[in-house]
């Protein structure tokens, strides 16, 4: 029996995650594949053959792609010539949809089946890529339950598989271990920074969460600050942006829902690592920032109200967001203080969390995908040398 061979491709921090999580969970199910992978630390260390690594790539907007063209053209080629001679039966891609649908269009002409795995989130905005996932993907797994909806109605076969994250993410995460492992008092009111993991967060987020948070110190001079830094970020430069600007911030490697667990409320990028914090029932204030191109664009395009998945999946305003002129360090300081002193509002906000986290199905999402490509995988025809 020939070996077979799946390519993963991804482009960002969040997708290296997912992807170790499925590699993991393909190669229980069929321990002779291969798996070849653009992706990043977390991909390699579960056994995928890195072709390409996604961290120098990690960009959102058109204004960042165009900025990194270079690494993006080559990251194009570097999976076209894999395609072309290491005979790679099934294509699995993962979010970062500018880049992965132009991969399903060119498999697609390579006949070369196609599972995306986290889609493009058509219900937020470019709703036109409906048709476009139509032309070039051959399956939709999909991580939200009213997406599998969504699609199955425009044609595209679909499949919800639940979110990764409820396996990703430890069973069980006890608070005073946790505040014992960062050296933190259990009776100390903790405030999570949780900036992004791109550059470009990096740049617009990382000053002003710093700064609201020596606001907030100034008025609570007991708090303190605890941020988990992204492995797709340096934490040597991550402690030189910061500098002594943001005296008794903690700094951790990686562990984002650990640190969230350990803290009593939060300030967060907009992304996955809100519903980070709606599985671990930590309260926040949803904060993001994009260049001023990117924000005409978006309000052309996008067709919902919140940013924060945490509200989009609540369908409502769960949590505060902060966005473009309003991402100010008084604002933030001014939301957590709210929040700090007002237990109701607290524990309201804790309720509305638990809600989010039931609508995110139930664990096992990487078992369930891998069993979904390996299906397909199994129909294919196209054969492979080792």
């Amino acid at each position: 029996m020939l070996q077979r061979t799946i390519l993963i491709v991804t482009g960002e921090a969040s997708g290296d995650l997912h992807g170790a999580e499925l590699a993991r969970a393909l190669r229980q199910q069929q321990p002779d594949l291969k798996i070849l992978g653009m992706g990043g630390e977390r991909m390699k260390q579960a056994g995928v053959e890195l072709i390409f690594d996604s961290r120098q790539l990690g960009v959102m907007g058109l204004v960042e792609v165009l900025q990194r063209w270079r690494s993006v053209l080559r990251a194009f080629e570097t999976v076209k010539e894999v395609l072309e001679h290491r005979g790679v039966d099934l294509i699995v891609l993962i979010d970062s949809p500018d880049f992965n649908l132009r991969v399903a269009r060119l498999a697609k002409r390579m006949k070369i089946p196609t599972v995306y795995y986290i889609g493009p989130k058509v219900w937020a905005w470019r709703a036109g890529r409906l048709k476009t996932v139509k032309k070039w993907v051959d399956r939709m797994l999909v991580i939200f339950p009213f997406e599998e909806t969504l699609y199955r109605e425009a044609g595209v076969p679909c499949e919800f598989v639940g979110h990764p994250l409820l396996d990703e993410i430890p069973k069980t995460l006890d608070r005073h271990e946790l505040r014992r492992r960062y050296e933190i008092p259990d009776d100390a009111v903790v405030v999570a920074l949780l900036p992004g993991s791109r550059r470009m967060e990096i740049d617009r987020l990382l000053d002003g969460m710093t700064e609201a948070f020596r606001r907030i110190r100034a008025d609570l001079p007991s708090v303190i600050g605890i941020m988990p830094v992204a492995p797709s970020l340096s934490m040597s430069e991550i402690r030189q942006k910061l500098s002594a600007r943001a005296e008794d911030l903690r700094l951790v490697a990686g562990d984002a829902p650990q640190v969230l667990a350990c803290s009593d409320f939060a300030v967060v990028a907009s992304g996955t690592a809100t519903l980070e914090a709606a599985v671990v029932g930590t309260p926040m204030v949803v904060v993001y920032k994009v260049s001023l191109l990117n924000e005409l664009v978006a309000r052309l395009l996008v067709r919902i109200r919140v940013v924060g998945l945490v509200n989009i999946l609540a369908g409502r305003k769960v949590a505060p967001e902060l966005l473009q002129s309003n991402v100010t360090p008084e604002k933030i300081a001014a939301v957590v203080l709210d929040h700090l002193r007002n237990p109701t509002k607290m524990q309201e906000q804790k309720k509305s969390l638990e809600e989010v986290r039931q609508k995110l199905g139930l664990p096992g999402a990487a078992h369930r995908a891998a069993a979904g490509i390996l299906k397909i995988l199994s129909q294919t025809t196209r054969t492979v040398t080792a």
